[in-house]
């Protein structure tokens, strides 16, 4: 009796068979892979660019009103970099006593319900600042530097200004101070954005390019960023106006790993109310 077995025909069909399905099967998987790892890369981008929204909506909201400035204002292929700077707010509240007039005491008293713990050396106390020019300039007589040293009753506080002959150049209607601490700047290098602080004032807005960060080293927040290389502008600043409150808009588009772009626009109102 002979021995039946597979001829060498049935076993090539067989074969191409499996080679099929195996080539379909890999496709398949490799397919949920590259969807998986497209999917993680979105949720990457999404959850920094909601960080990098929320956290410079949040210092702004907090800015003191009409500090908010950007640079520069003309966007285009060749521009490497742009800033958003501002001010942030350590206390405000309502004084009493302001230096006004020649010959007044350089101290004054306000009163704040807000918690608070210290005021630094490097601090500015503005009065009616309605400009930037206000509130980066050398000589616009709406703020003073402020001593470290206060005296605090309940929630009245005695400040002493630095410079014995301070004289503030204007009243507020409702006798509002802001207390400012050093500027905070957030910068568009490239394809990525940086935090940068505690570099001191300058009435020419800081950038990277020219220097004026005195050293301080930037914080990276995010990367991705295609604004400048579409030459789109990432911030664009409305001056305070006696009807509008100071307003800063962010655009920032950010790309993905299969080029797919994102696209945020967000609104920051800093009130009006110097």
């Amino acid at each position: 009796m002979r021995n039946r077995g597979f001829t060498l025909i049935e076993l090539v069909i067989v074969i191409v068979l499996l080679s099929i399905i195996a080539i379909f099967s890999f496709q398949f998987v490799g397919f949920g892979s590259q969807m998986f790892a497209s999917s993680a890369e979105r949720v990457r981008v999404l959850d920094q660019s909601r960080f990098v929204i929320e956290r410079l909506s949040r210092e702004l909201r907090n800015a003191v009103p009409s500090s908010a400035r950007v640079t520069p204002t003309n966007i285009n292929n060749n521009t490497t970099t742009q800033c958003v700077e501002f001010v942030p707010t350590r206390v405000a509240g309502t004084y009493y006593d302001a230096p006004f007039r020649n010959n007044q005491p350089n101290t004054l008293t306000f009163v704040s319900l807000a918690n608070w713990s210290t005021i630094e050396t490097d601090d500015r106390l503005f009065i009616y600042a309605t400009r930037s020019n206000h509130i980066y300039g050398n000589n616009s007589n709406r703020f003073e530097q402020v001593e470290q040293t206060t005296s605090r009753a309940g929630n009245a506080t005695l400040i002493t200004l630095v410079d014995n002959n301070a004289k503030y150049g204007k009243q507020s209607p409702r006798q509002r101070l802001y207390i400012g601490r050093t500027p905070v700047s957030y910068c568009v290098e490239g394809e990525a954005i940086y935090r940068y602080a505690n570099y001191g004032w300058s009435q020419q807005q800081p950038t990277p390019s020219n220097g004026r960060f005195g050293g301080a080293s930037g914080t990276l927040m995010g990367s991705g960023l295609v604004n400048l290389a579409n030459g789109a502008a990432a911030f664009q600043v409305d001056e305070t106006t006696l009807m509008q409150n100071n307003i800063v808009h962010l655009f920032l588009q950010f790309n993905s790993i299969d080029n797919e772009q994102l696209f945020f626009s967000q609104e920051v109102h800093i009130p009006n109310a110097p």
